[in-house]
């Protein structure tokens, strides 16, 4: 599993899919029908996904369709 995403992207993916994930936990404690409970649950989701794929650096959609922000390496 070859890294395609660079160390910005990273970053962000990291703190704003964790900022996400919590806003939506916070969310969903506050009650409301089933679709915003659907709804808070895809979000927690989201967060989740963009918070692992941004430690990994890896991420299976950007490699289906052949992007890369990673650095090449050189050597």
């Amino acid at each position: 599993m070859k890294k395609n995403l660079g160390t910005v992207e990273r970053a962000l993916r990291v703190t704003l899919g964790g900022a996400l994930a919590i806003w939506a936990l916070v969310l969903l404690f506050g009650g409301g029908g089933l679709i915003w409970l659907l709804l808070y649950v895809a979000l927690i989701a989201l967060g989740v996904d963009f918070v692992v794929t941004g430690i990994r650096g890896y991420c299976p959609l950007y490699n289906r369709l052949g992007w890369s922000t990673a650095q090449p390496k050189h050597g």
